[in-house]
């Protein structure tokens, strides 16, 4: 019978320790960068933990974590086998003899890298893990396939063609994914754009986002708030140097910077609102 497993992103879940003890009455949580090369940086990796289909925990992966931060994966072997696989995946090998980390378990990357492998080559790299449930569809492996275990030189390697793919289909979902989340809360702001108008729009608020240091998913995300409200001139202009200045505020972190750009437009929003009455 097979136990199914989530292997989960710290960086993109807030005090995801913390999530997990409420969610699981303090279940066991193992780290893959614990016992290797990458120890030092632990509080930045992967966790991986036991799940039961109706738990709480399920409950919350689906709603929140399932379509960029964290995979499910189901497999009949021992925990330790699964653990010792999975350990064995946090680093590639690239061209020039290099090593990388590779966020594997980040589901975008996760169906780009496997989805298209011959049969053969996908079973070995799953090795234990029998299935990997993601939001559209689920990977199979047709042949079941031993453990590798973790060593300092990575036994994967990727070669400069999986790079560019993994890159350009990354970037090209999540542009679907900013446009998707604008579409749905901001609609009034982009209903005039057309499906090519749309990708621009994607693509400059993007880049906008990159010119003020950010980023990350959650960061372009919520940058998107800002881009579609206030213009894609935003932050220029000179009716918008209120929010410039808060860019540029010295002495606080960069998500504190965008928390406080939000609350001033929702301010701004409201005495808006109040003024048309």
């Amino acid at each position: 019978m097979s136990q199914a497993y989530l292997l989960l992103d710290r960086i993109q879940i807030e005090n995801l320790a913390d999530r997990l003890f409420e969610l699981t009455g303090g279940a066991t949580v193992h780290s893959l960068y614990q016992r290797t090369a990458y120890s030092a940086v632990d509080k930045a990796g992967p966790l991986l933990v036991v799940v039961n289909p109706d738990s709480p925990l399920a409950k919350v992966f689906w709603q929140e974590w399932s379509m960029t931060a964290g995979i499910w994966l189901e497999s009949p072997d021992d925990e330790d086998q699964v653990l010792e696989h999975l350990r064995g995946l946090i680093h590639v090998r690239v061209p020039g003899e290099a090593t990388v980390l590779f966020r594997f378990y980040d589901p975008r990357i996760t169906a780009l890298w496997l989805r298209d492998l011959p049969a053969l080559e996908r079973d070995r790299l799953m090795g234990p893990v029998r299935l990997i449930q993601l939001p559209d569809s689920p990977i199979h492996q047709q042949t079941e396939q031993p453990a590798i275990p973790y060593a300092n030189r990575p036994w994967l390697s990727l070669t400069a063609e999986h790079l560019v793919h993994l890159s350009t289909a990354k970037r090209q979902s999540f542009t679907r994914q900013l446009i998707e989340h604008a579409q749905r809360y901001y609609p009034q702001y982009l209903q005039s754009l057309d499906s090519a108008a749309l990708q621009q729009w994607a693509v400059d608020c993007q880049a906008s986002a990159a010119r003020s240091g950010f980023s990350a998913v959650d960061e372009v995300l919520l940058w998107a708030r800002f881009f579609a409200v206030l213009g894609a001139g935003f932050p220029e202009g000179p009716e918008l140097s209120a929010y410039r200045q808060l860019l540029a505020e010295p002495g606080v972190l960069p998500r504190q910077r965008l928390d406080n750009l939000n609350d001033a437009l929702t301010h701004q929003l409201l005495i808006d609102k109040e003024s048309a009455l």
